[in-house]
């Protein structure tokens, strides 16, 4: 009578784990995929500008006073030097290698050819 006790006591809290098991995978499934349909609505409700601007060229704050914004000049001015400044690093790199090259320091100046 003991061991049948035990026996069913076992099975309902194995069978109770495995309950919760279940559940708590499907509550997150869920959860799943409902953030993947909130995040694909709001891909469609986003504004076509606001896909074509890379990121780090606008802040998200000003994200909407930037929509109507066209490049200019001066953007590509700052995308040109920025690069040059980058193929300077690369060159250094290449011509010197060392970790000093490497990992320089912001502050480090930089010799644009």
């Amino acid at each position: 009578m003991e061991t049948a006790l035990v026996v069913l006591a076992v099975g309902v809290l194995f069978g109770g784990m495995v309950l919760m098991l279940t559940m708590g995978f499907l509550n997150a499934e869920r959860e799943r995929t409902l953030q993947a349909q909130a995040q694909e609505a709001a891909a469609v409700r986003r504004p076509a500008a606001m896909i074509t601007i890379p990121g780090f060229f606008s802040r998200p704050e000003r994200a909407m006073e930037s929509l109507n914004v066209v490049f200019d000049d001066e953007l590509v001015n700052r995308i040109e030097h920025h690069v040059r400044l980058e193929q300077a690093v690369v060159a250094q790199f290449v011509h010197h290698p060392s970790v000093d090259n490497l990992y320089r320091e912001s502050g480090a100046p930089v010799h644009v050819h």
